[in-house]
């Protein structure tokens, strides 16, 4: 069963926002695009890693997706986690394109057509740092000790994975994504032995849901952007930015459009990059309305919680909006 189910992490909504707001010719705009290509590259492998996960039968393991855990004053995240009663299985997904070299200290890539050779991080080294601290974690948490096993999964078809002559590691725990459920089913046919009982697998979840901690960037300060360069409303057809507003619908100045919700868009964002509260006077800035009077109307109509009266009222973003 899916304990923790793969959603689009915080940092990828945001750059994708970002992404739309920001001036192409924005001194950051690249590479804020480029970390958006490379987030998407792995949200994309995640999830064909999580199309195979789907097909396990649902009671024989505790699946956790993105799974960001506390470990002293740092946090490590797991890309997919299968827990049973009998062992616990980490795999670390990768979504790479090209050629790619496995080696005990390191991956090469080269990408098709090029002679150009990245070097990454060995993945493997990756995932078995995570088992170890995942180790760390469950003892500090008084969990008996469970065995854990650890994999790369490689999710893209087309790369070329290529393993050092006598790296055995690399052989036996690298795998494409269509192998996984021969991998799965390997681990969970040599480890027969029940450790844990269902009940305290349950607790295990359990505590593994609670000390789950989402990574949320504050994407403004991490690139130097300031919030007066992504205001406004964006056209829904054109992308330009912004519309403007026309009391009953919203106009766009490139394309023409009429609309009467893009708006509502523009709040969402605001609340992903910014902050999520926002004040009458933060309306009108991020808007680009006329008068405190337009963004009185819109909130009496958008009916969001609040706190404080006239001019002192701070508006919260609602759990579902829109």
């Amino acid at each position: 069963m899916f304990d923790l189910e793969l959603t689009k992490s915080n940092n990828l909504q945001k750059h994708e926002v970002l992404v739309g707001r920001i001036d192409k010719n924005h001194p950051k705009f690249t590479e804020v695009d480029g970390n958006l290509k490379k987030l998407t590259a792995g949200y994309r492998g995640e999830k064909s890693v999580d199309y195979f996960l789907k097909s396990l039968p649902s009671k024989r393991h505790h699946i956790f997706q993105g799974l960001r855990l506390p470990i002293g004053k740092n946090f490590f995240q797991i890309d997919s986690l299968l827990m049973s009663t009998k062992s616990g299985l980490l795999i670390e997904s990768k979504n790479y394109a090209g050629t790619l070299l496995f080696e005990k200290n390191q991956l090469t890539r080269t990408l098709s057509g090029s002679n150009e050779k990245e070097i990454f991080q060995n993945p493997l080294i990756q995932a078995n740092n995570h088992k170890i601290l995942l180790k760390y974690f469950f003892e500090k948490n008084k969990i008996p000790v469970i065995p854990i096993e650890h994999l790369v999964c490689i999710a893209n078809t087309s790369s070329n994975i290529i393993i050092s002559p006598g790296y055995i590691d690399a052989e036996k725990r690298v795998t494409r994504a269509e192998n996984l459920l021969h991998k799965i089913e390997e681990n969970d046919k040599f480890y027969t032995k029940d450790v844990f009982d269902e009940k305290t697998v349950g607790k295990l979840s359990k505590l593994l849901k609670n000390k789950h901690t989402p990574l949320i960037p504050n994407i403004l300060q991490k690139y130097g952007i300031h919030k007066s360069e992504i205001t406004g409303v964006q056209c829904p057809r054109c992308s330009l930015i912004p519309m403007l507003y026309k009391g009953r619908y919203w106009e766009c100045l490139s394309c023409q459009m009429r609309a009467r919700d893009p708006f509502i868009k523009a709040i969402n964002d605001y609340f992903l990059l910014i902050k999520p509260t926002i004040t009458n006077h933060e309306l009108v800035e991020f808007l680009h309305l006329p008068s405190a009077r337009a963004a009185t109307y819109l909130f009496s109509f958008l009916n969001f919680p609040y706190k404080g009266t006239n001019k002192g009222r701070v508006y919260h973003q609602p759990q579902l909006f829109p």
